[in-house]
This record gives structure tokens, sequence and C-alpha cells, in this order.
């Protein structure tokens, strides 16, 4: 019975359509959303997308989601500046002379906690988790009743005395917008491609695309196994650069062989039994009646 369902089930997962990952974007794609940004939400919200590249954060970590999730938001607190070694307050004048900041992921749906990361200032003069950051910070201090556990997509609109929260909702339709005035002919893909996930892999992509090395990535990005290369984006133009010219730097190559060939016990030998009877199945899984012959001792 446990066999036929198992074979139900895979006619199941074999009828179902495949996945449609959410394309990679890049700093492009940011540069486009600040500019447009004249409000100040629209503001808040490239602050907070920036951010959210820089660190490969999820949309539960820097803004409000529907259901319960595991993940926490990053919250005031968690956010540290540093001048070289050199620790700032958060109502610091010299703030944006920050040369680090430091963010506090408290618990991840990986069930990791409490671990932190630390990003460095680019010297661009947007695209930077730095700039961005203390631009956070300091318009969650200038707001009454902020306290240490505000969240960083907390926002008041001028003229307003009511504190309202960015929803990943409304963040993706800012972000789907700058996509769309690019322009598929530019990007290789249009709006609709685009979603929340997009920052983490935009992140993957533009740190693979630069060589930096695969543990570093995973360190950065707080993936916890190889489920990063599922944001690594094989139809990037520049995914395979280079790569046939330097499959052919080496047209020869020699191969070394088996140490002893004459083993019996070697696998594929002509002489080990063994291989023959259990081909095509596990050793330990062989029938208890299937002829065991040893011709070395």
């Amino acid at each position: 019975v446990a066999f036929l369902l198992q074979r139900q089930m895979r006619g199941y997962v074999n009828a179902d359509p495949g996945e449609v990952p959410q394309q990679a974007i890049h700093t492009d794609i940011l540069e486009k959303l600040h500019h447009l940004s004249t409000s100040h939400q629209d503001k808040c919200i490239s602050s907070l997308l920036i951010t959210g590249f820089f660190f490969a954060m999820r949309s539960c970590e820097y803004s409000s989601v529907q259901g319960t999730r595991r993940t926490k938001i990053i919250r005031l607190k968690g956010i540290r500046f540093f001048l070289g070694k050199r620790l700032l307050p958060h109502n610091s004048p010299i703030l944006h002379k920050a040369t680090s900041v430091t963010l506090l992921f408290e618990y991840q749906k990986n069930d990791s906690r409490n671990e932190t990361v630390t990003a460095h200032k680019t010297f661009h003069p947007f695209l930077c988790p730095v700039i961005q950051l203390v631009n956070i910070v300091r318009r969650l201090i200038a707001m009454p009743d902020t306290t240490a556990d505000t969240p960083i997509n907390a926002y008041m609109a001028p003229g307003s005395t009511t504190i309202q929260h960015l929803k990943a909702d409304l963040i993706l339709k800012r972000l789907r917008l700058a996509v769309q005035l690019i322009g598929k002919d530019e990007l290789g893909f249009g709006p609709e491609e685009v979603g929340l996930h997009s920052l983490c892999s935009g992140a993957a992509m533009s740190m693979y695309l630069q060589g930096i090395p695969v543990y570093v990535i995973m360190l950065l990005g707080r993936w916890s196994s190889d489920a990063f290369l599922r944001y690594i984006r094989r139809n990037v133009q520049e995914f395979s650069k280079d790569v046939s010219r330097k499959m052919i730097a080496n047209p020869l190559y020699f191969t070394v062989p088996s140490a002893d060939l004459e083993d019996p016990r070697a696998p594929n030998h002509r002489l080990n039994l063994q291989q023959r009877i259990n081909c095509g199945r596990n050793a330990d899984t062989a029938p208890a009646t299937a002829t065991r012959i040893a011709l070395w001792a």
C-alpha cells in the first residue's frame, strides 16, 4: 500500500507546474527606486529596500507581512554603528561618519537566534548600508514614543501624529514600479517576475558575480546550508562569463590509473563477482539467498 501511495504522490508532483523563481534584482533597480522617491513614505521604502539588499534580508525582517512568522523584524535596539572600533550612540551628531553598521537578527526561520552581521560603508552617495540605516535610525528617534523595540519599518507621515508600519505589499508595488520603468528590454524580465525574495536573490547574485567565496555568501546571507544556491540565477547572462574560455585552457590532461588494477576487490574488476551479484542494488538490501563468492582473502 505504501508503495502505491508513493507512486500516486509522485504522479501528483510530476503533474504540478514547475516553480517560477523570482528574478534577481540589481543595484540599477535600487538606484531607479531612489530617484523616484519624492514623498516621505517613498524615501522610507527606498531605505528599507537598499538595506535589505546589502543584508540579504527576508521581507519579514524589514516589513510587516501577513500571517504569523517566526522570523523577527529588525528593531532599533538591534542596530549598532561603529566608527572604527568605537561604538556610536544613536543620537550621536557624527553618526553619518560611521564606517560600519551591525544588525542583530534575533530569530530566524531556521531557528538561528541572535546572529549579528556587519556591513561596511561603500562611500556611494546612497547605495550604502551605513547611510541608509543612519537615515532609518534618525527617522525613528525623531518620532514620539519611540523605544528600543520600535521596528525599522515604523514611520510617521509629515503632519500626522500616528505611527504607521510599512507593509510588504506596498513595498513590492514600489519595487515593481521601478522595474517597469526601466523596462524588460534592459532587464530581461518584467515587474510580474519580481517579488520581495528578489532582494535575497539579488544579494547572492551580486556577491557571486564579484567572486566572493561561497562560505562568505552563506554567512552574510545567514544561509545554514546550500539552500542559497536556489537564489543564484543561471539565466543571468554574466553568470557563465569566461566559463567557455576557461574550459579550453587545458586541452590535454593526464588521468592517473588506479593504484592496483590486479586486486579483484577493486570496483568494476572483471573478477569481482560481488559487484556482479549486486548489480543495480545496494549490498545491504540484496536478497539473503544471493550467492556470495570470495576469491580474495
